[in-house]
């Protein structure tokens, strides 16, 4: 009871003590809460109609496109390795379609516009649409049409499981890969061909909402049609001294708000100033270069384990014992067209290639005929050991030889004995292995007929059938390595732009100083959060830090850090902050925007002067007489095309206009346009020979406002869907 009579006596305060530690404890769940929604927003790429795009699921994205793209240049025979600029495009292509998507599915939603079973349906039996056709080429077509069979498709799917299982017991990696392989495509395929049929209807509902009509056809047939061949003079507007046409401020305030919104600035963007030193290797490095793969050169003459020399070189193209046509050296001009005229065992003397900025050597080691494409069949034998596989390939033989099917027994060891095709396009790569390269060069070089092939894994019962186009196949050592800069290369740049840096500190003095240094200082005006040209120009870690300090911390007038970046970490760069733009408008004050309205006022100035120095103008004959003018004869000019005067340069609206509506024989008088006073005597008018059908014109007209109309719209929803792109910071 004391003890309870103390606590009491102690209420208030112990009631504080408790309030304290339940808020300390509160607190800190808060502060978690904020830490851990602040690590989520820092992890969201991006965000339309409120709905975040986590850099996960947009990285996710990208590598399936990524694993598309490779299978793609696999088809068409080429290596699947992406590279930096493949991969920047991969990226912007799934941004881009991130944001249609999300706009189309939005719109979509509030119109009522679904993507039904029937719609799917409907789109695999038709086979048109172009999200199907990477499967077409897979093997799933109409062998008549070319066209994607859905048929086909479905016989996969339904024995999917049963064939991967069966494929997976027996050992057939390989298989089991392409399997797995062409179901991911078609996973992918199947979520693009969803996304495309929304966006075609939506689209469909959109030009359904214009119509056309007889007349309005007829005149469109007109203007495609009718051709008009006319001479034209026309009077520059450089021929005006720019201080003949002075600009005032309240003329230049005036233009700006007449074009207003050229200048509507969507997201944050800065005026900068980019110092960015490449740098590359010196004459010294050259040299270096040159005398190792000198003895490279040395080695390869005198000894003959050409792989082991090769794979202690520097080469970026791994050595491979198998023969191959000039075709795979594609990519190598250099090293293609020095084939012919090396003679078999001969090594060509070191030398530097600017093309791709390497040096140089190869030997040529062999040369055969062997057919570029080749029919065959083939049964795999494979046992616990190799001449197990041995005798069991040549008693396969020995009962295909007797009479047997091949298909049969191929049935049998739970195996496909169709025939196929092999061309040097889908095996013709650099650093094959030995096993996989004698294989090839066993069945390439076979006449007609049967036989065994041992390799590393078993023994194989080859049947060639068929052979085309026999050549000649080089079997060749190739040593290309890339001229890098050294060390000391790379300090005596980095050192050089330091001395620079702390001599000029600000904005005005880098401005000033850096072309007296051998420095170029580039603009990137209006450069917007969304804007990537910097970042996939240099590449690297710190070129995305210099542009997020630019978004996330800079001020107008701020200079940054020098920031060593770049794919091969061979760039400096400084980037200065010339001006912020944080409003919807870029406003005149901004120097990029400034220039435009100035070189715009003049022109219009200039224009007004001209105009009025070609008053008195009456025939084509007293235009050629102005003092500058310039003539030239433009044919076949119609109202659907813009057509420049070469001699000026710029596209006419105005001009096109003029010619169209001017009848043959007649001159069109003054035509003041966007660089020039343009006139025009007509010469001919050919009139159009094909029919004039108007309901496939009209339908045309009503398809083609429709797309203008979804290129005009699209801006507008973009900026009504609130959209924030986040990828400068990844």
């Amino acid at each position: 009871m004391a003890a309870l009579q103390s606590i009491r006596s102690k209420g208030v305060w112990l009631i504080g003590i408790i309030g304290l530690a339940l808020f300390a404890f509160i607190a800190e769940e808060l502060f978690r809460s904020f830490e851990t929604t602040s690590n989520v927003n820092r992890m969201n790429i991006g965000e339309i109609y409120g709905e975040t795009l986590s850099y996960q699921d947009f990285q996710n994205e990208v590598d399936e496109r990524s694993e598309m793209a490779k299978i793609q240049k696999a088809l068409a025979g080429q290596n699947d390795a992406l590279t930096d600029q493949e991969q920047d495009q991969i990226r912007e292509e799934a941004w881009q379609e991130f944001v249609t998507n999300s706009i189309v599915a939005h719109e979509a939603e509030k119109l009522g516009i679904k993507v039904t079973v029937q719609d799917e349906q409907e789109a695999l039996r038709s086979g048109q649409s172009p999200a199907l056709q990477l499967m077409a080429r897979l093997g799933f077509a109409n062998q008549k049409t070319g066209q994607f069979d859905v048929a086909s498709l479905q016989e996969f799917l339904k024995t999917y499981d049963k064939n991967l299982k069966q494929a997976q017991q027996n050992g057939q990696s390989d298989y089991v890969e392409q399997m797995m392989q062409i179901r991911k495509i078609w996973d992918f395929t199947e979520k693009q061909l969803r996304k495309e049929i929304l966006s075609q209807k939506y689209g469909l509902l959109l030009s359904q909402t214009f119509i056309s009509n007889p007349v309005s056809a007829k005149m469109a047939f007109q203007d495609q049609g009718v051709k008009t061949t006319a001479e034209v003079v026309a009077v520059p507007y450089s021929t005006v001294a720019d201080k003949d046409a002075p600009v005032s401020e309240k003329e230049l305030k005036e233009l700006y708000e007449q074009n207003k919104e050229l200048f509507r600035n969507e997201m944050k963007s800065a005026a900068l100033k980019v110092l960015d030193i490449n740098v590359t290797a010196s004459e010294a490095d050259k040299k270096a270069l040159m005398a190792e793969v000198g003895n490279v050169a040395a080695q390869l003459q005198s000894e003959s384990d050409v792989a082991s020399v090769v794979a202690g070189s520097k080469t970026v193209y791994p050595y491979t014992t198998l023969a191959m046509s000039k075709r795979a050296f594609r990519q190598m001009p250099d090293v293609q067209a020095a084939l012919d005229s090396m003679a078999v065992g001969s090594v060509k003397p070191v030398y530097y290639n600017a093309q791709d900025n390497t040096v140089n050597t190869l030997k040529l080691i062999a040369k055969t005929q062997a057919a570029d494409s080749v029919r065959y069949q083939m049964i795999a034998a494979v046992k616990a050991t190799p001449a197990e596989s041995k005798a069991l390939a040549d008693s396969i033989l020995t009962a295909i030889q007797g009479g047997a099917k091949f298909a049969e027994i191929a049935k049998k060891y739970q195996q496909n004995g169709d025939t196929v095709w092999m061309t040097s396009a889908q095996y013709e790569a650099p650093g094959i292995p030995e096993d996989q390269a004698k294989l090839i060069s066993q069945v390439i070089t076979m006449e007609p007929g049967m036989k065994v092939i041992e390799n590393g894994q078993g023994s194989l019962v080859v049947n060639v059938i068929e052979r085309k186009n026999v050549e000649t196949k080089y079997q060749v050592a190739v040593v290309k390595c890339p001229l890098n800069f050294s060390k000391e290369t790379y300090n005596t740049a980095l050192n050089k732009l330091n001395k620079f840096l702390a001599a000029n500190r600000t904005l005005a003095d880098i401005e000033k100083n850096a072309g007296k240094s051998g420095y170029i200082l580039t603009d990137q005006p209006n450069y917007t959060q969304s804007n990537l040209s910097i970042q996939q120009s240099i590449g690297g870690s710190g070129v995305k830090d210099a542009i997020k300090w630019v978004f996330d911390e800079a001020k107008t007038g701020d200079v940054s850090k020098l920031y060593e970046c770049g794919r091969q970490n061979d760039h400096l760069l400084v980037i200065g902050v010339k001006s912020l733009n944080t409003e919807d408008y870029i406003g005149l004050e901004d120097e990029s925007v400034s220039k435009l309205i100035k070189q715009m006022a003049k022109q219009k100035k200039k224009g007004a002067i001209v105009m009025n120095r070609v008053k008195g103008v009456k025939d084509i004959a007293g235009a050629k007489a102005i003092a500058g003018a310039v003539s030239d004869t433009i044919a076949d000019a119609t109202f659907a095309a813009t057509v420049a005067m070469p001699k000026v340069g710029a596209p006419e609206p105005k001009l096109t206009a003029a010619l169209s509506l001017t009848p043959q024989g007649k001159f069109t008088g003054a035509v003041q346009g966007a660089a020039a006073v343009y006139f025009g005597q007509v010469t001919a008018k050919t009139q159009p020979t094909e029919k004039f059908d108007e309901k496939a014109v009209m339908k045309q007209q009503a398809q083609q406002t429709g797309q203008m109309a979804m290129r005009t719209l699209l801006p507008a929803l973009v900026r009504d869907a609130k959209l924030k792109d986040n990828r400068y910071k990844f």
